[in-house]
């Protein structure tokens, strides 16, 4: 796991029906339960050993399964520390960000986030459909950090209407962490990128996320490229009303690096490859 969860530890407390306290051990290094159990590739279930005899422990669906459990349940994330008087602001309110607010708060530390957009979530609330990931379950997620403590505060650009030097010397942070993402797509490089009706995947799912509805209704839309942008906005334009949709791949598909499922669904609603 790159958040390095304890990953046999919960899976051993579900089976034991202890979805809380498996719960809490995935909380440990990672706050998003709900999303993850949702959208994590699950590299663990590629190293998973019982895939060397059948197939993997569905990890990522017994994740979902615990958190879902303990849905109508707040969380309050515990206090490590007692308060601290250094501020800390925190630039970005994607994953990263927001996990790192939560830490700093769990420490007691008085913590700030500043986020460009009108709202948080980062590439969790604009680059995931919420088809995948419904903005709702995010948002709860989202409340629980803010209950250790944290401030988010929305339509703050670095740069713009924050800056650094402010940060530190009028507003009274001792500290800044930069957490701003990278939010942008690969480029082809080729004449013609940057016509009318050509959009990067990335800026194609912010769009639609933010309610900035590209027109592509009765539409042929093409998709260029395998990975899970191209996925997402394939899926995505067809929910939008495209008339057809066509994935284009310089590869075969058992090469796509986006995940099987994904492709496979994609392919059961109507995307052409």
């Amino acid at each position: 796991c790159p958040s390095e969860i304890d990953v046999p530890s919960y899976v051993s407390l579900i089976a034991q029906g202890k979805y809380a306290e498996a719960l809490e051990v995935h909380r440990e290094r990672n706050p998003f339960a709900l999303a993850c159990g949702r959208v994590c590739p699950a590299f663990c279930e590629d190293k998973c050993r019982r895939g060397d005899i059948d197939e993997p422990v569905a990890i990522r669906m017994a994740k979902r399964f615990m958190a879902d459990h303990e849905l109508e349940k707040p969380w309050t994330p515990k206090k490590f520390e007692g308060p601290k008087d250094k501020k800390v602001a925190v630039i970005g309110a994607g994953p990263a960000g927001l996990t790192a607010a939560l830490r700093l708060a769990q420490r007691g530390y008085p913590v700030t986030v500043f986020e460009r957009l009108p709202i948080a979530g980062g590439w969790m609330a604009v680059g995931i459909p919420q088809y995948r990931l419904p903005r709702k379950i995010l948002n709860i997620e989202i409340e629980n950090i803010k209950r250790a403590g944290v401030d988010i505060k929305l339509n703050q650009e670095l740069g713009k209407d924050i800056t650094l030097d402010s940060l530190l010397d009028k507003q009274g942070f001792s500290t800044v962490v930069l957490a701003i993402g990278a939010h942008k797509s690969r480029r082809l490089g080729i004449a013609g990128e940057d016509l009318p009706g050509v959009y990067h995947g990335t800026q194609f799912l912010k769009d639609v996320a933010l309610g900035k509805i590209p027109d592509v209704k009765g539409k042929r839309v093409a998709v260029v490229g395998g990975g899970a942008v191209a996925i997402d906005a394939a899926r995505t334009a067809l929910r939008l009303g495209a008339s057809k949709v066509h994935v284009i791949y310089r590869r075969n598909r058992e090469e796509m690096p986006a995940l099987k499922a994904e492709i496979h669904a994609a392919f059961q609603e109507g995307v052409q490859f």
